[in-house]
């Protein structure tokens, strides 16, 4: 299917910032075919790291998790960046996550969440194939809002969210809409979210390969406004050198030494505003 790519512009107010003599910047997204972002203000010099995570609750977190978080925490901090953290409801009712999502919020960082039960939304095969109706939809988006909402937040810090397993349709996307969120994926092109696949999956790429990519599309197209994904989660089919958010410090230092900038999707929501 050919995708529709268009560029959408979110005009900000008509105001001066107070005593800086500068007009407001519009928030300028690139969007696919169903209307999600995936760029954000691609004229300006700055990547989105963000962070997803899902607890298996039939296996006790043993291959879905949120385990690599306080890792992916103490390296931000070591380079003076801040991300976006997408865990689902599952992750907040885990004890052992308590801490770190606390951590998340204290450090500055942007939370929201990646869906509750991690639904799957579509067929793969069939995308207008919905597995999901908008009530049990809606039923798992209000469960994901509650455990948000225990940690202090409310809707308007959180209303940018990605779609659980980055898959979706148009049915799916104006769903989401209509309950208030704002929706994002990572930049096409970037394949980066194949971090989870060991090496028995035909399409299982190392952290070098999905390093390696990073670089290449950046020589082609550069990164500005793109939307980087890393699983914060400890799958059990990789070594720990072979998840990629152990990498995640050298890749901070070659995109700084490249020139970029580091946004979160608190800025986005600051642009809205």
């Amino acid at each position: 299917m050919k995708k529709s790519i268009f560029y959408a512009f979110i005009l900000a107010a008509s105001v001066w910032a107070a005593g800086c003599g500068k007009a407001k910047q519009p928030l300028e997204l690139v969007t696919d075919q169903y209307g999600v972002a995936y760029k954000v203000n691609p004229s300006e010099k700055n990547v989105y790291l963000v962070f997803t995570g899902h607890y298996s609750t039939d296996d006790d977190g043993h291959f879905e998790n949120f385990d690599g978080a306080d890792d992916v925490l103490e390296i931000m901090a070591e380079h003076d960046v801040k991300g976006s953290f997408f865990p689902t409801g599952n992750c907040f009712r885990v004890d052992r996550y308590q801490q770190v999502i606390k951590d998340i919020i204290s450090q500055g960082h942007y939370l929201s969440a990646h869906s509750d039960k991690h639904l799957l939304l579509c067929s793969y095969g069939d995308r207008s194939e919905n597995y999901v109706t908008e009530d049990s939809l809606t039923r798992d988006i209000q469960g994901m809002e509650a455990e948000l909402e225990k940690f202090g937040l409310t809707k308007d810090q959180y209303y940018w969210m990605i779609p659980p397993y980055e898959h979706y349709n148009q049915f799916s996307a104006d769903i989401l809409r209509k309950l208030g969120y704002h929706l994002v994926n990572p930049t096409q092109g970037l394949v980066t979210g194949m971090d989870w696949m060991g090496p028995e999956h035909p399409q299982y790429h190392s952290a070098q390969k999905l390093i390696d990519n990073i670089w290449k599309y950046e020589a082609e197209n550069t990164l500005d406004g793109a939307v980087i994904l890393v699983h914060a989660m400890d799958y059990p089919n990789r070594t720990d050198d072979d998840r990629l958010y152990t990498h995640l410090g050298e890749i901070i230092e070659k995109l700084k030494e490249k020139g970029y900038g580091f946004k979160t999707f608190k800025d986005v929501i600051a642009a809205e505003k």
